[in-house]
């Protein structure tokens, strides 16, 4: 499949744009060609020869390890001397922070407020994931963690609280980082501060909105970060969203957009319809009508991977009218909100008329959420919509390529 998965939060209901390792779209690995091992230990010649292993084989040995293992680096790090000097770069390059070892992690990686007392474990951060915490820790902790790893730190996801302007000031200062999820921020974060902060950073390509963004004034100015490629829209602010995005944005999600209205999401993707290729429209957004998005297909004629909520569609999301020629979308992801009555909407059926009459003649991969009951009403439909998309595939000379109609739960996983 595409190797990319959706996954809600179970804090704030949102979207998550992640890889197939659970990581952050956006966040690259670091290679063993970046590290800097510090020198083996020698001992003294009379005592014989050192029965060391070189440094670097010590670090290759810990690169085949998993990025969030953490309790295998914990571990290796209690060997010996010289095992602890190379597990030190990978333990802190991805650190497991939970509101038991926040206080600690804070201490160790910052002793103290100025940099009287400097830590060069904060240069080893790549990673600042804080969605664990609740309320443990003050804004002021927080941003001067920021601080901190501010020369290394490549993706930071914020905490549902503990997030102020200070720490908005001290992002504006990691010029490596690529990654900034503020989606499960509760507080109300001012538009212009955030901006103004954020828009000279050269890396930065993934930005998820917080869920409660103030409503942005007229003169807001939405000074966008220039290689920008997906963005996590929510909040009460798409009708007020001016256009301008980055020609270099391709990925585009909206949710929790209570106010929101079928005009001011239509006039955004016309906006970007020439670069969108992944878009994800996503439950709840209360004031778009049950076939709002019946004809998104025709706004995004370069759209290769879809995710929407059956809500907002109906059957007739796949008529001729609502898609254009030989449209080339590959993977369609239908979600679901439970209501009562959305299972019926939108049928396998549906799906296979539409690729059996060149519609949709690549698309090679459905997933349906488990909500819309596809394999325990209708199997047979089902089967005969995986033989029409192996059909189709074949054809295309694309037999080895994933194909086929696939069901997940509520945890994103296929079941």
């Amino acid at each position: 499949m595409s190797g990319l998965s959706f996954n809600k939060d179970d804090i704030s209901g949102l979207v998550r744009i992640e890889d197939e390792k659970g990581m952050l779209i956006g966040a690259e690995q670091t290679s063993i060609l970046e590290l800097t091992p510090p020198p083996t230990p020698k001992r003294d010649g009379r005592r014989g020869p050192a029965n060391y292993p070189p440094m670097e084989i010590l670090c290759l040995v810990l690169e085949f390890v998993g990025a969030g293992q953490q309790d295998v680096y914990a571990s290796t790090s209690k060997v010996s001397r010289l095992w602890y000097h190379a597990s030190q770069p990978f333990l802190y390059r991805y650190p497991k922070i939970t509101g038991k070892n926040y206080g600690k992690f804070v201490a160790t990686i910052s002793p103290s407020s100025t940099n009287i007392k400097p830590c060069a474990l904060g240069s080893l951060v790549k990673r600042l994931d804080l969605s664990a915490l609740v309320h443990e820790g003050r804004p002021s902790h927080n941003a001067r963690l920021l601080r901190r790893v501010q020369a290394s730190v490549e993706e930071f996801i914020a905490p549902q609280s503990s997030f102020g302007y200070n720490c908005i000031v001290a992002l504006g200062h990691c010029q490596r980082l690529r990654v900034l999820d503020l989606s499960l921020v509760s507080q109300s974060v001012n538009l212009d501060d955030l901006f103004r902060h954020i828009c000279d950073l050269p890396h930065l390509k993934t930005l998820n909105f917080p869920r409660c963004s103030m409503l942005a004034p007229s003169e807001t100015k939405f000074l966008w970060p220039k290689k920008l490629e997906q963005f996590s829209l929510s909040g009460a602010i798409l009708d007020y969203f001016e256009a301008g995005l980055p020609e270099s944005l391709h990925s585009l999600h909206i949710s929790h957009c209570p106010f929101t209205k079928q005009i001011s999401i239509l006039c955004l993707l016309s906006s970007l319809s020439a670069q969108l290729t992944t878009l994800s429209l996503t439950y709840p957004m209360p004031c778009l009508s049950f076939n709002a998005m019946d004809n998104v297909l025709n706004f995004c004629p370069n759209l290769t991977y879809l995710l929407v909520a059956v809500d907002y569609i109906s059957s007739h999301f796949f008529d001729e009218e609502n898609i254009p020629s030989r449209h080339p979308l590959r993977r369609l992801v239908l979600d679901s909100s439970g209501n009562p009555g959305v299972e019926h909407k939108v049928s396998p059926n549906d799906v296979f008329i539409a690729v059996a009459e060149d519609r949709l003649p690549s698309l090679r991969v459905v997933r349906v959420s488990k909500r819309l009951k596809w394999v325990s009403r209708e199997r047979r439909d089902v089967e005969d919509l995986v033989e029409m998309l192996e059909a189709k595939a074949s054809e295309a000379g694309e037999e080895n390529q994933p194909t086929g109609v696939w069901e997940y739960g509520e945890d994103g996983r296929i079941g």
